[in-house]
């Protein structure tokens, strides 16, 4: 397995080399992001649809040509938000929500990858005789034959088996470098280009009552350079902040009610 990811790189440089070299002749720098103020697709903020991006892959810089997803198509990804939760932060995620990150950008480089496309790099990957269907149908097999015996099973049985399901879903999850699904994720959801994890929780929570008071969405309140999809993060998570804020409130509230009562008796 370490040898199939080590050679991930050398495979996708290959398959790429013949369209980039036409491409980048002549080329000594890439075009910076131009600023856009606003809410804008993408593909407006990068300045091309397909442009060509240096990706990581463990570690090597490997050309590649992304493809700017819209807000809808990020939507199908996934509900992860890109905006940083001050609470949240700083605690230790679960191995459930680890799991649904990972599934979240791999969904997110199957739309954004273009040359390779996504399945292009794991048909690279096959020419050492790993098969990635073979390993996935396998894997689905001894899903199944869990569900439907485990009530029959001894405790043995359940564990061979579930050892037997986390190594090849181990093994599928590590073919693709990490880095390089982080980093085309976060590309795909514009964190080089947009502004929305500047804001604090404070902004959000005016933004939501102007919009209340106004009967307009919060994400009218708040000006900087976002992408299209943003807004829709924007809009509910400042619904989110007002909701717990005026929950809030209405707990000290009653607290203090309280709290005048039990004086007066």
């Amino acid at each position: 397995m370490g040898t199939i990811s080590k050679q991930l790189s050398t495979y996708i440089n290959d398959y790429i080399d013949v369209s980039i070299k036409k491409r980048l002749t002549g080329i000594t720098e890439i075009k910076q992001e131009e600023s856009f103020i606003g809410y804008n697709p993408l593909e407006k903020i990068k300045g091309a649809l397909f442009p060509w991006v240096l990706v990581p892959f463990n570690g090597v810089g490997i050309w590649c040509q992304l493809r700017c997803p819209n807000a809808l198509e990020i939507e199908q990804c996934g509900d992860i938000t890109s905006i940083v939760d001050d609470v949240k932060k700083d605690k230790k995620p679960t191995h459930e929500e680890l799991l649904t990150v990972h599934k979240y950008y791999e969904a997110l480089c199957k739309i954004t990858f273009n040359i390779p496309t996504y399945d292009n790099i794991f048909e690279l990957v096959g020419v050492n005789g790993f098969k990635v269907s073979a390993k996935r149908k396998e894997h689905e097999a001894l899903k199944k034959q869990f569900e439907e015996n485990k009530s029959s099973l001894t405790t043995e049985q359940k564990n061979d088996l579930e050892k037997q399901i986390d190594e090849i879903e181990e093994l599928l999850d590590d073919l693709l470098p990490i880095d390089a699904m982080a980093f085309v994720a976060s590309w795909a959801l514009g964190h080089n280009v947009s502004e929305v994890r500047k804001l604090t929780k404070d902004m959000f929570l005016k933004a939501a009552v102007l919009a209340k008071a106004h009967n307009k969405a919060p994400s009218e309140y708040l000006s900087g350079r976002f992408t299209d999809y943003n807004r829709k993060e924007i809009d509910a998570y400042a619904l989110t902040v007002l909701e717990e804020h005026l929950k809030d409130h209405e707990v000290v509230k009653q607290n203090q009610k309280k709290g005048l009562f039990n004086w007066i008796r």
